[in-house]
């Protein structure tokens, strides 16, 4: 590779040297900036905005909530009726005989919290053999009450209370997808904050070494300096013009991070339109851990999984325990139609007027009895209740650990934040200082006590401090950000209200 690479460089050098063969052949044109669209000024706040309201991963989490609300609503229909509507239709022969049946089956069940189960059968049989027609209704109610397994509030309520832990857990994540994003494009737009003052830094920068090299000129012309020294200023203006070409570079690719999580059109020409303005926020350390407790989207999706656990537990412990229960069922037969058949010898078809219609007399039955049932040699009964237990028990260890986890973040993010303020503070005195001893130094210059050497050296030494003021400024303003989205606040502090 880095042999083809060496090759296509020779190449391009040697096409370089040589003469255009056709001088009527334009170079390819340079390539179209990125923000070529209309300049759109933004707030932190208009940022904000726009981004929930288009950003795609955002529009992505809520129709996901679509389906995890249904979901829950399939959950809590455990204990709704339901139904089942079979019907069938055939026709059978056998000999010169034949027939035909027709059958109608709608079944209903019903599971009620205790663990008993109410079914209803009703069946329409209409069959037509040899002339005769024949209808039969049977209606069949069944009853099954679990005493063991299966049986009690508790273990038939569980997959319910999972699924509502479950809502519960998924709005918590929709909660955090929305928040992390707002964090994002907080940083975001202050990406481009940064990268638009780096770039005015760089063009001062550039237009007070062009005034030096003003007054260079003027010293050289009073002959107070020597002509060579002004090859010094303008090495300086080379630089700074190269830092302002990676300056603007820098505002460009903020721009595009900015425009991407907006869901915008990239050719669009934003910009920060808010200052760095930042102002010290006295933090109180335990009254924030309280609150990341209270608040932390992870720490509380965490509790409710452990909840969930022991739901899990619940239903593979009863699982285990025999299966007895009380079973009654009723039913009632009604039958119309029919009578004696007498055939004809010859034909084989049945004999006019001989054959009398009779309808049948109801037939009802019941019945009621226990069913129990053992499992022998099953241990993957067994298995799943270990495989609960353990799981309870590692989730109350995560719990544990993210809650230690937690703690130590908000302490981190406290001591960053007061940290970075303290570097706001040191980064502006450092900045004024290096602006009154750049304007000393100029000074000194003009009445011959200071060499052009000197005064370039505390340029590069006051834009190196703006930038390093500009740097903290911003970074304190980030802590910030991070330390609200460390406590779980960062919705709240935005005043935005999920639509869920």
């Amino acid at each position: 590779m880095m042999a083809m690479l060496a090759i296509l460089a020779l190449e391009a050098g040697a096409v370089k040297a040589q003469k255009p063969a056709h001088p009527s052949i334009a170079s390819p044109p340079a390539p179209r900036p990125t923000a070529i669209g209309p300049r759109l000024s933004l707030s932190l706040a208009d940022a904000v905005f726009i981004g929930l309201r288009d950003n795609r991963t955002v529009k992505s989490a809520y129709i996901d909530r679509i389906s995890q609300k249904f979901d829950l609503f399939v959950a809590e229909a455990r204990f709704r009726p339901t139904a089942v509507l079979t019907a069938s239709s055939e026709a059978t022969w056998q000999g010169p005989a034949g027939g035909t049946a027709t059958t109608l089956t709608p079944t209903a069940s019903w599971l009620i919290p205790t663990g008993a189960q109410f079914q209803f059968a009703w069946s329409r049989l209409d069959s037509r053999s040899g002339g005769v027609d024949v209808g039969t209704n049977t209606a069949t109610l069944s009853v099954t009450q679990p005493l063991l397994k299966g049986a009690g509030l508790a273990t038939n309520m569980a997959p319910v209370k999972v699924a509502r832990l479950q809502e519960k857990i998924d709005h918590l994540a929709l909660k955090s997808t929305v928040s992390s994003t707002v964090t994002g494009i907080v940083t975001a737009y202050r990406a481009l904050l940064q990268a638009q003052q780096q770039l005015v830094i760089a063009q001062d920068s550039l237009d007070r070494a062009r005034t030096q090299l003003q007054s260079n000129q003027a010293l050289i012309d009073a002959g107070r300096m020597a002509a060579a020294d002004l090859v010094q200023t303008q090495a300086d203006i080379a630089n700074q013009q190269v830092a302002l070409l990676a300056a603007e570079q820098q505002r460009n690719s903020a721009q595009l991070g900015l425009l991407r999580l907006l869901a915008m059109d990239l050719h669009t020409n934003v910009v920060a339109a808010d200052p760095v303005a930042t102002v010290h926020v006295a933090i109180d350390l335990d009254r924030a851990i309280a609150i990341a407790l209270d608040n932390r989207m992870d720490l509380l999706s965490q509790r409710m999984t452990l909840e969930q656990d022991r739901q899990n537990l619940i239903v593979a412990r009863n699982n285990r325990l025999w299966s007895l229960s009380v079973v009654g069922s009723l039913q009632h037969q009604t039958q119309q139609g029919g009578g004696s058949l007498v055939l004809n010898p010859v034909t084989g078809l049945p004999v006019p007027g001989v054959n009398a219609p009779l309808v049948g007399l109801p037939a009802n039955s019941g019945s009621v009895g226990v069913e129990l049932s053992i499992p022998l040699g099953d241990f993957s009964l067994r298995q799943q209740e270990i495989q609960a237990g353990a799981t309870l028990h590692s989730q109350e260890i995560q719990l544990a650990d993210l809650g230690q986890q937690i703690e130590a973040e908000v302490r981190d993010a406290v001591q960053g934040v007061e940290l970075s303020w303290r570097q706001v503070e040191a980064a502006r005195q450092a900045r004024d200082l290096a602006a009154r001893t750049l304007e000393l130094e100029r000074e000194r210059q003009q009445a011959g006590r200071a060499s052009n050497f000197e005064v370039l050296s505390f340029e590069t030494d006051l834009r190196a401090a703006d930038t390093q003021a500009l740097a903290a400024s911003i970074a304190y303003l980030n802590a910030l950000t991070t330390l609200d989205e460390q406590l779980g606040t960062t919705l709240d502090t935005w005043k935005v209200s999920l639509n869920d």
